[in-house]
């Protein structure tokens, strides 16, 4: 595996295992009877996005190559552990934006075929994320004046 291929897929773990989305399948987070859906779908998300990571992981012991140290949460994250779903949706949009186009620039840079489509495999999986995440902020808007 050429240099360039382990680095985007070192680089992809670390940001797997460090994202808010995994911040928050792994905080314990809590909703409102409300919010519960919401919450399901963001927690699916999350776990779909630590499998893919995991995947990366097993493809890189597979070639014998030596696991990427697993990034820490960033500590603006834990600000975020007693807030409300509608709250917590365009962060966690704002953050797949950053992501996003971060991955973009390292799949363009990857000549390695079976890399190249395992990270866009992972980019689509994000866009997908991104997606859900943005119907979700829209539902709650839509929702929210009529509660009130």
């Amino acid at each position: 595996m050429e240099v360039g291929s382990h680095d985007l897929l070192a680089q992809l773990v670390a940001l797997g295992t460090s994202s808010l989305l995994q911040y928050v399948g792994q905080s314990g987070m809590w909703a409102a009877p409300s919010s519960q859906d919401a919450l399901k779908a963001i927690l699916s998300r999350a776990s779909e996005e630590r499998d893919e990571t995991m995947r990366f992981m097993r493809f890189l012991q597979k070639k014998h190559i030596r696991l990427p140290p697993l990034g820490a949460f960033p500590s603006h994250f834990t600000t975020m552990n007693f807030v409300t779903v509608e709250y917590l949706v365009p962060k966690l949009i704002h953050e797949h934006e950053k992501e996003i186009a971060v991955i973009e620039r390292m799949v363009n840079r990857i000549d390695d075929e079976e890399v190249r489509s395992m990270a866009q495999g992972y980019l689509d999986m994000k866009r997908r994320h991104l997606e859900k995440l943005t119907e979700l902020a829209v539902s709650k808007t839509v929702v929210a004046p009529a509660a009130i």
